[in-house]
């Protein structure tokens, strides 16, 4: 693992820095590097926050922390328009009586990081909807001036049925997604809306099931443990949702072992890794360590959720990457081919 990403680690998580070691103020290889990885993990915002709680900021050059500190204040100015625009959506959908809970992003932002409402990056407000009611939250949303948007080349990806198509309205910030179940898999979303709580009048799960989504949502809907990666942002949610320790709620399930085994290597939690994972702890620390090893893992794995596909869909993205220059163009930016 470089020294960038374990630094990032140890500001995220209150490890101790022996400031006799701290990167040097015209270290520019290293804070560069940084700032490329804090970017890539969402987590610009968080970083520039624990770093002023911990008095670090001093020992950063002035260019650098004016960059961190604009954006801060951005993703602080952008997510009092979330709420704003979480409050309206709520009132709307509680005048209708539409049984809903808000998720993710949203939900996190009322909860646990109200206090500090520019620390957490979000990227549009997810809700879910009780089956029997999405087609008339979906009619109240166009109401109020929302409307559907496709996303790009969306005939040659597989329906994922977790939600409908997102909403936009030109004069609000986010995108809504109204989700009518919580993954792909048979997870049962019904507990989600039956023990959800209220935050400043705004329906959210409760903070186990705060918790267990933070947790399926990377690890199954993004293939985190299929991968065997990480995703900083998510880790920070974790880590500040199981204080106090929330996973004993949760039923110990692999892809919450996978995380203890990924905190475990960042020396956030203690954690005896159980022999049926040893192998996934041994592909995380060489993807981790060896670029090579990295490249050939994201080759195996796209590869393999390729084949996943239904035939259609396959032949259909292999027409398209041979008669289309603009779908050639985004998979080999999505594959890290071209930039």
């Amino acid at each position: 693992m470089n020294k960038e990403t374990r630094f990032i680690s140890n500001i995220l998580f209150d490890k101790e820095i022996n400031l006799d070691f701290f990167p040097k103020k015209n270290n520019h290889k290293f804070w560069d590097k940084f700032v490329k990885i804090g970017s890539s993990h969402y987590v610009i915002p968080t970083l520039y926050f624990k770093l002023k709680e911990r008095d670090f900021l001093k020992l950063l050059n002035t260019e650098l922390v004016s960059y961190l500190e604009e954006i801060y204040n951005q993703n602080c100015n952008r997510n009092i328009e979330l709420v704003k625009e979480v409050n309206e959506i709520s009132h709307l959908l509680k005048t209708h009586s539409i049984n809903h809970v808000f998720l993710k992003g949203a939900a996190l932002v009322s909860s646990i990081y109200k206090q500090s409402i520019g620390v957490r990056m979000v990227g549009d407000i997810d809700i879910l909807i009780a089956k029997d009611q999405i087609q008339k939250a979906k009619n109240l949303l166009e109401l109020s001036s929302y409307s559907p948007i496709k996303i790009p080349f969306e005939p040659f990806f597989n329906n994922n049925g977790k939600h409908l198509d997102r909403m936009i309205n030109k004069n609000k910030l986010f995108a809504i997604e109204l989700h009518f179940k919580i993954s792909d898999r048979e997870i049962k979303h019904e507990d989600f809306l039956d023990s959800k709580k209220m935050i400043n009048y705004n329906f959210i799960p409760k903070t186990s099931n705060l918790l267990f989504h933070s947790i399926i949502n990377f690890q199954l809907n993004d293939y985190g443990s299929l991968r065997a990666t990480f995703h900083f942002r998510t880790l920070f949610d974790i880590f500040n949702l199981s204080k106090p320790d929330l996973t004993h709620k949760i039923s110990n399930f692999s892809h919450l072992e996978k995380i203890k085994v990924v905190m475990k290597n960042f020396d956030i939690v203690k954690y005896n890794t159980p022999i049926n994972l040893l192998f996934f702890e041994c592909r995380f620390k060489l993807i981790n360590s060896f670029y090579v090893f990295s490249l050939f893992n994201k080759i195996l794995i796209d590869v393999f959720l390729f084949l996943s596909l239904s035939p259609v869909i396959r032949l259909k993205q292999i027409i398209a990457l041979i008669t289309r220059g603009d779908y050639r163009a985004y998979a080999l930016k999505k594959l890290r081919i071209i930039k």
